[in-house]
Parts: C-alpha cells; structure tokens; sequence
C-alpha cells in the first residue's frame, strides 16, 4: 500500500456506501463485505454509548437489511488523519444520514485501521451525535 491515508479515505466512503446500500433496500446480502473490513477483534462504540463486538455488528448489519427504505443517503465529510503509525492510521470522519421524509441525523467518528494489508481493516470505531434523531 503506496499512501495508508488516502487508503483509509477511501475505505471510509467506499464502506459507507455499502451501508447505505444495504440499509436503504432489502435486496442483496452484503454480509461478506462486511466480514472482510471488519478484523476479528473488531468493536466499535455507538453513538448512544453501547459498546458492540464484530459478532454484534455483524448480526445488527444482517438483520437492518432495508430498515432506513429507499431513498436513504449517507454522505461522509471531513475526513482527516488523526495520527499516523504504520501499520496503524486513527482516522476522523462525519457521518450524515439522510431519511426518507426528509430526516438528517450527523454524527463524528474516529476509527483506528489496520494498514499491514492491501486493503485497510477496520480495528475500532467510537461514533458520537452531533445531531441525534428525535424524540
């Protein structure tokens, strides 16, 4: 891998993507996907505070399959490198997702990335709201 950075940029669109998929319509299974970005001791911090494991994330992934309905957007924003040490890269994103019916929620991320291979793999993510859904 020439540039981990640009790498994990990319891996960050390119997975949300995926997610917008998969959330957005009930059609095809995107299980593989996720199962190779996420490592075997991946876990991640929800924006509520609930820590999950990969098992977690991966059952909460398959079972979400078309629950956000068509028409649903993610879009991803401010992307930057927090700190650089091969093989690892901490990363910081925004996360915003749009509803059908107009809904907007947005939340900050970090997530550490193990760089060692080709393609970056997700270790950890920590979400926090910037603007929560209602009620």
């Amino acid at each position: 891998m020439t540039d981990p950075a640009a790498a994990c940029v990319g891996e960050i669109v390119e997975l949300h993507r995926v997610f917008e998929r998969a959330l957005g319509a009930p059609g095809e299974d995107l299980s593989s996907r996720f199962e190779a970005a996420f490592t075997p001791g991946f876990a991640m911090v929800m924006s509520n505070g609930r820590r999950l494991a990969r098992a977690e994330v991966l059952e909460f992934l398959r079972n979400a399959r078309g629950a956000r309905g068509e028409g649903f957007r993610i879009v991803i924003e401010d992307v930057a490198v927090l700190h650089a040490a091969p093989p690892l890269m901490l990363m910081h994103y925004v996360e915003r997702q749009f509803l059908p019916g107009g809904l907007e929620t947005s939340r900050r991320a970090g997530a550490l990335f193990d760089v060692s291979q080709d393609t970056p793999r997700w270790l950890f993510v920590q979400e926090t709201w910037i603007t929560p859904p209602p009620g």
